[in-house]
């Protein structure tokens, strides 16, 4: 096929109306300066660290609220303004920020600690490979590490609920209970940030009382804060006279409604820009707004489900056949199943991995739950609607009698 309806793509971009003068501060990951409607939080979270710059160890911290409510952002904020002030009285701090989504594992967490402190650089006796090491060993030679240099950690760790859930809190134990194992004049002092305000109740009680010494809770955006906040944002993301305030106000309704999250909001002005310059429109209008809602509700979690494979499809079906959802129940549901098709079933361990598959899609939820000395067992949940996987399943010849 002819590629010149590329080339009459890449042309239009050029040459079309430029609505936009700053897009890295319509992304998820620009913290600005500026964080309206945050004070409070701010002030509190500074409090809690501000014994670093008398050479203490600060209280470890909990922060809640649902996403898209500034906690990341905020933390990120005066976390420089510490580091700032701390050069500026010449007192060392060491800080690392961990997304517990991205790093997906417990021992993927350790290592990336180990990176981001400076292990693996500067200390090939105590390097933390990136396979091969128990946990423990692992934990003990970043304890060891930080005993040796006397290092002052603040250790943050993002979507703190998301490693709980997928890996238990033996990490957390391991670094609440850091300070007891005498890190002689270092110390390790632990925030954690979670969507989850049922996240506590998840964790060993132990873990639990040291790691949430402090706590704070950030609560949604009110829609009249969400049109506050984009303005502030749009005066830095666009042209002047690139967007009207009857759009902003309909994105910060539309946000504001549901559930207060400004990322969302960012999100849908983001892609209602977009669809303004695609169009080659003069400004950002309510209708770009309306179908930008449309195209990032779309239902992804259908598209992914109905273009799935049939044996990824027969698991999804079992996980929300089970009624237990634990590991075994679902494989003996999805075997039954695979028979009632006649199809051979896939081996226990595949079907395990395909479940991590799908938990890191987001398809299902996979939680640890503990037994106390009876240990731990993992429970499987669907974390679509079963009207979603019932609509993507439906068009399937093999799998519609099975719903």
């Amino acid at each position: 096929m002819d590629s010149d309806y590329l080339d009459n793509i890449f042309d239009k971009a050029v040459i079309g109306a430029n609505l936009i003068k700053n897009r890295k501060t319509l992304t998820i990951d620009y913290v600005p300066e500026k964080l309206p409607f945050r004070d409070e939080e701010s002030k509190t979270i500074a409090q809690v660290l501000s014994v670093v710059l008398k050479n203490g160890r600060p209280s470890n911290l909990l922060v809640f609220g649902k996403p898209g409510t500034g906690k990341t952002a905020v933390v990120k904020n005066v976390i420089t303004r510490l580091k700032k002030k701390s050069i500026e009285h010449g007192i060392e701090i060491t800080v690392t920020i961990i997304n517990a989504k991205t790093s997906n594992t417990s021992y993927k967490v350790l290592y990336d600690i180990a990176e981001d402190i400076g292990i693996n650089r500067f200390d090939k006796k105590l390097k933390v490979h990136f396979t091969g090491l128990s946990m423990g060993e692992a934990t003990d030679r970043i304890l060891e590490y930080l005993k040796k240099n006397n290092l002052h950690v603040v250790l943050i760790i993002d979507e703190i609920d998301s490693l709980v859930d997928r890996n238990g809190d033996d990490v957390l134990y391991n670094f609440t209970r850091a300070n007891e194992r005498m890190l002689g004049d270092g110390f390790v002092s632990l925030i954690g940030i979670s969507n989850s305000l049922t996240f506590k109740d998840k964790l060993d009680p132990r873990v639990r009382s040291s790691l949430s010494e402090e706590e704070i809770i950030f609560n949604p955006y009110t829609i009249i804060q969400l049109k506050e906040i984009l303005n502030d944002r749009s005066k830095l993301a666009f042209n002047e006279g690139s967007i009207g305030q009857a759009a902003i106000n309909l994105c910060a309704a539309v946000a504001g409604k549901e559930n207060g999250d400004a990322r969302k909001a960012i999100d849908l002005l983001r892609v209602a820009a977009e669809i303004a310059e695609r169009e080659r429109a003069d400004m950002v209008t309510e209708n770009h707004i309306r179908e930008a809602q449309e195209k990032i509700e779309k239902d992804t979690n259908y598209e992914v489900i109905k273009n799935s494979t049939t044996h990824t499809k027969l698991i999804v079906l079992s996980v929300m056949k089970s009624q237990t959802g634990m590991t075994g129940d679902v494989y003996d549901i999805y075997t039954s199943l695979c028979k009632q098709i006649e199809h051979d079933a896939l081996t226990q361990r595949r079907v395990t991995q395909i479940i991590s598959e799908l938990d890191q899609l987001g398809l299902i939820t996979s939680n640890v739950v503990s037994h106390g000395r009876y240990g731990r067992s993992q429970i499987i949940k669907m974390a679509v609607s079963s009207d979603t996987v019932s609509k993507a399943l439906k068009d399937d010849n093999f799998l519609s009698m099975l719903l």
